[in-house]
């Protein structure tokens, strides 16, 4: 029978060997992958990621989920990628998104601007026989804080100048006399006072200020408590701005200077309800101790915006006679949250008118020192100034179409407010090193550069990366929220090349010191690299 078959083919020895070769190839290749992955996923990574991933590996970030991508803006090539296309939370490095866009939507030189004005008629003997509007339009610096900003947060007091400043003019203009009432006007932006995604403990506190087209402040207002003459005297509180809004509960107590207070003292705290105008301090200050102070949120900034400015018109020998009302735009009025034909003017006399300074100068206080409440109100305004409506909803369609047009994915960004509080906000490393390289690329390199914080230097980096080999040299926006830690920019490596970075840290269980300093270790490994 097997006579009768066709003979097997045979192979020459060489091909025996080739193709037993290529099939033990083959096999060990396929167990290699799959018993052995790391050693496959080892062998394709850069030094630089290698000594990453080192760093990673140690008890301190085990557990938590990371994502990196250091990109060379000189070639384009990727150095080192840990996860670089998966999703994370980028707390407050997501301000580069609004920032990039205003200085490509509205231009640097763009300037906000406060006015007051009537519709009413007004008497040559200086009666306003109406109402009289202050009107803002997203302003965030009407407050006491010194710009241009000069690497540091510097305050002049009072915070109410530039109300100060309005009051004046109308009174220039001869008016002395309101007959009708005192309008707060917040309709610039839609009434959409805090981020989708915001907790409840947020909004307590200066960081989760009401965002208000009219900011006083930065919608907060500082408490001041010094101590008493002697112990057992009340302590002396001090709001500013000054309002009459709040009910104080007052348990602070002035103790003696030498006195050993017990363990279970409780330090000076203050607390205020979200909603709520009671505010509640207590605690004890000794005799002779510096001034205490501590921001709270306003729990509605438009009253005490009104409040102000009456007391300035007052200054101004101004009466109003009417009372404080504030004019909103709520969600449910505008029919398309997206977009809108502009609004038409009122044709209302302007009596007094203030001009902020460039965007450019604004921006630097949004990057470098984290601001929410301007990031916030920056969101807005590019979808007032851009599509016509000041929600929430437009600014970030003005977003999506400006990440697109400069080559980014839109399904690797996705963010729910302006200035990263969100824990909504997802983002991949890969696309926000993209936004790097695109707006070093951009027309504004140098002035966009300019507006990150420097580390060792100035902004929220003035403490961090303080070593000779990264001080002054490193350029990134910080983000930090509970179990969250961010850093993205730029860093130079030891050849001379400029590297774009992002690096995500998610689900830690670490304070911000612990944190922040294994971020760090990892940007020296970047300068350190070649």
């Amino acid at each position: 029978m097997l006579n009768r078959l066709t003979p097997p083919l045979t192979l020459r020895s060489s091909q025996r060997s080739r193709r037993l070769s290529a099939g033990a190839a083959f096999l060990i290749g396929l167990v290699t992958l799959s018993v052995f992955p790391a050693l496959a996923q080892e062998s394709q990574q850069t030094p630089l990621e290698r000594r990453i991933r080192s760093i990673l590996n140690e008890n301190v970030a085990r557990q938590a989920h990371v994502g990196v991508e250091v990109v060379s803006l000189r070639t384009g090539k990727r150095i080192a990628a840990i996860d670089p296309d998966k999703r994370f939370v980028p707390a407050s490095t997501a301000k580069l998104f609004p920032a990039a866009a205003a200085l490509a939507r509205l231009a640097p030189d763009f300037k906000y601007r406060t006015t007051v004005e009537t519709a009413a008629a007004v008497t040559p003997d200086g009666r306003v026989q109406g109402d009289l509007a202050l009107v803002g339009r997203g302003d965030p610096n009407l407050s006491g804080r010194v710009l241009p900003y000069n690497g540091t947060t510097e305050r002049v007091r009072p915070p109410t100048l530039a109300f100060d400043d309005l009051a004046a003019q109308v009174a220039r203009r001869g008016v002395h006399i309101v007959e009708g009432n005192l309008v707060v006007d917040n309709t610039y932006f839609v009434s959409q006072p805090f981020g989708q995604g915001w907790t409840l403990d947020d909004l307590q506190w200066g960081y989760g200020a009401p965002v208000t087209a009219l900011a006083l402040n930065d919608n907060v207002i500082v408490f001041r408590i010094r101590p008493g003459a002697r112990a057992g005297a009340p302590v002396l509180i001090e709001l500013e701005p000054p309002t009459t809004r709040f009910q104080i509960e007052n348990k602070v107590l002035t103790v003696e200077r030498n006195r050993r207070s017990p363990a279970s003292a409780r330090q000076l705290t203050i607390d205020r309800r979200p909603g709520s105008t009671v505010v509640r301090l207590w605690g004890e200050l000794r005799e002779g101790s510096p001034e205490w102070s501590g921001a709270l949120a306003m729990d509605d900034p438009a009253p005490i915006a009104g409040e102000v400015f009456r007391d300035a018109l007052s200054r101004n020998k101004i009466e109003v006679r009417g009372t404080i009302r504030t004019r909103e735009l709520y969600p449910a009025e505008v029919a398309d949250l997206e977009r809108a034909d502009p609004p038409r003017s009122a044709g209302a006399t302007v009596l007094a008118t203030l001009d902020s300074l460039p965007l450019a100068d604004s921006l630097k206080v949004i990057l470098k020192v984290s601001q929410n409440l301007h990031a916030e109100m920056l969101l807005r305004t590019l979808g007032r100034e851009r599509r016509g409506v000041g929600s929430v909803e437009a600014g970030l369609s003005e977003i999506a179409e400006f990440l697109k047009e400069t080559g980014i994915n839109p399904d690797d960004v996705l963010v729910r407010d302006g200035s990263g509080l969100s824990r909504q906000n997802l983002v991949t490393p890969s696309a926000m090193t993209a936004l790097l390289r695109a707006m070093y690329d951009s027309p504004h390199r140098d002035l966009w550069l300019d507006l990150l914080p420097v580390a060792g230097t100035d902004g929220s980096l003035q403490n961090r990366l303080n070593g000779r080999a990264v001080a002054a040299r490193v350029r990134a926006k910080t983000g930090g929220l509970a179990g969250v830690s961010a850093l993205a920019g730029y860093a130079p490596n030891a050849s001379g090349d400029l590297l774009a970075f992002t690096i995500f840290i998610n689900h830690h269980n670490l304070t911000p010191g612990p944190a922040t300093g294994l971020i760090d270790r990892i940007v020296r490994e970047i300068t350190a690299s070649r």
